[in-house]
């Protein structure tokens, strides 16, 4: 029996993917403990995890979940406390003890997370990058994950590509003295870890070219191209919560055509959501010939459940797949979690990628490119653009892609691919020689 940590970011659309993983490793007779502030308790109660609590002191359970009812400027500026006190303690080697204590043999490392591949080398504990999304990490001729820009094997879609990682580039040079790019430097300094096997070619975080990094994302949704040799793909990470909706969701879950909108689990922290979810209302209003259903936030159901017209219901929670057993459409902003689940069932996307920050333009160009539903960008986010997508995903448009991909997606959710792989870093064996 080993003993594996998994340390992601303290987010849900990262935590979720690793679970069927975790699951697989345990039963196949490994211990597997995640690293997680005490907020996450019942989180991890309820999906027979066993947490590692650490950063009690900064992030008590009772701050985390103050949040919601505190007004934006207040939760904003003690998230932006809590988070610099927390760069505090890792740069002054507070993860060395937490880590020590585990005693890992394998330590699962959040790919987005630049401190736990450093903090590791130090320890002499061996790493695996855990990818949530696609590869972030720079390749010739592929645009950034954070970018809109189409794939395509042409010569004007590469230098398309690789404009965008230059204007990427330049960006980060403008941005080189905001307080992230200082605290990697720091933490470089501070460990003194060597330069070379860290590249801050990565679309959204710096890249660590050495790990190997094991994706949670199936081949089928990626551009067909090669990926490097350390990446590993076709990683199980859909899980099928069989939640019981409420009776008062039973009445709605039999409208047909059902139009599902949900963004995420970062609504408290993105109010630009707010004028999506005021589109899809007005849209509602016109179309009452079709049912939404709305999953947000607490602040944004406080706000919009009275206005909602009376084919619309706005909820503070969903049951996200019994929601997409009946959803002829859904609205998404992109997140790999939430695509994922729409592949699994073949629900055609509606994504509005500009409401979220990080991977969802690279995530809509695949959408896109396989023909898997519509991305509405810029001014085209209005309801009459919004309108034309749902009518176009509603009349079977992307029913052929979501038939071919669901098709692969369900058959890597069944394959024990991913516990393969670990058990083989496990034994100290390299998998560059088996790249996917």
């Amino acid at each position: 029996m080993a003993r594996i940590l998994i340390h992601t970011l303290r987010e849900h659309g990262h935590l979720l993917p690793t679970l069927k993983l975790a699951r697989g490793l345990m039963a196949a007779g490994h211990r597997v403990e995640y690293l997680l502030t005490p907020a996450w308790q019942g989180f991890a109660a309820a999906r027979g995890i066993v947490m590692r609590p650490y950063l009690a002191d900064i992030f008590p359970a009772a701050a985390e979940s103050a949040w919601p009812q505190m007004s934006r400027e207040a939760r904003e500026a003690d998230a932006a406390r809590r988070n610099e006190a927390r760069v505090q303690f890792i740069v002054g080697g507070g993860l060395d003890a937490v880590y020590a204590a585990a005693q890992p043999d394998l330590l699962l490392a959040d790919a987005y997370d630049v401190s736990i591949p450093i903090v590791a080398r130090r320890l002499g504990i061996a790493v695996a990058s855990l990818s949530p999304s696609c590869f972030q990490g720079r390749e010739p001729g592929v645009p950034p994950l954070s970018s809109e820009v189409a794939w395509g094997p042409d010569a004007a879609a590469q230098a398309a590509a690789e404009a965008a990682w230059q204007r990427l580039a330049e960006e980060r040079r403008r941005t080189a003295d905001e307080w992230y790019p200082r605290y990697v430097e720091a933490l470089l300094a501070a460990y003194e870890f060597p330069r070379e096997e860290l590249s801050w070619d990565g679309a959204i975080a710096p890249d660590f070219p050495r790990l190997p990094q094991l994706i949670l994302c199936p081949r089928a949704f990626e551009f067909p191209r090669a990926l490097p040799p350390r990446c590993h793909d076709d990683i199980a990470s859909v899980t099928i919560d069989d939640e019981t909706p409420a009776p008062e969701l039973d009445e709605w879950l039999a409208r047909r055509p059902l139009v599902y909108c949900a963004l995420g689990s970062q609504g408290l922290w993105r109010p630009q959501h707010h004028s999506l979810y005021e589109q899809v209302l007005t849209l509602a209003l016109r179309r009452p010939d079709l049912t939404f259903v709305l999953a947000c936030d607490a602040e944004a159901r406080a706000r919009y459940v009275g206005p909602a017209p009376g084919n619309a219901l706005v909820l503070g929670w969903a049951p996200q797949h019994a929601l997409l057993r009946a959803a002829s459409a859904m609205i998404s902003v992109g997140g790999m979690g939430t695509i994922k689940e729409c592949l699994w069932h073949a629900v055609p996307m509606v994504l509005v990628p500009q409401f979220n920050p990080y991977d969802a333009q690279g995530n809509a160009a695949r959408v896109k490119h396989h023909g898997l539903g519509a991305v509405i960008g810029g001014e085209e986010a209005m309801a009459a653009g919004l309108e034309a997508a749902i009518d176009g995903a509603i009349a079977g448009q992307y029913a052929e892609g979501l038939a071919r991909v669901q098709q692969q997606l369900r058959a890597v959710e069944a394959s024990d691919r991913g516990v393969v792989l670990v058990e083989r870093l496990l034994r100290g064996e390299s998998l560059m020689a088996e790249a996917s």
